[in-house]
C-alpha cells in the first residue's frame, strides 16, 4: 500500500532552508520520493512512499532535518 504526506513548516527564510535541504532530496537511497518546495507559508515538503513503514521512515528524517536547518538559519 502507498502513502504520502503532504506538510508545511512555517520559516522565516523559506529558499534558505530549501536550498540547505536540497542535497538530501536528491539522495537515492531512500524508499521514499521526496520534493521541497517554497511556498508562500514557507516550506512545503511532499513525501510519497512505497509502503507506510517508509513513509514513516522517511517522515522522522525529514521532520527532524527540517527543524534542524530552521534552527541554523536563525544563528
Amino acid at each position: 500500500m502507498r502513502g504520502s504526506a503532504d506538510l508545511v513548516f512555517e520559516v522565516e527564510d523559506p529558499e534558505k532552508v530549501r536550498e540547505a535541504l536540497a542535497p538530501e532530496a536528491l539522495d537515492l537511497v531512500q524508499r521514499s520520493e521526496i520534493r521541497l518546495e517554497t511556498c508562500e507559508k514557507g516550506i512545503r515538503l511532499c513525501v510519497e512512499s512505497e509502503d507506510v513503514v517508509s513513509l514513516r521512515a522517511a517522515l522522522n528524517t525529514w521532520i527532524r532535518l527540517v527543524k534542524i536547518a530552521m534552527e541554523m538559519v536563525k544563528v
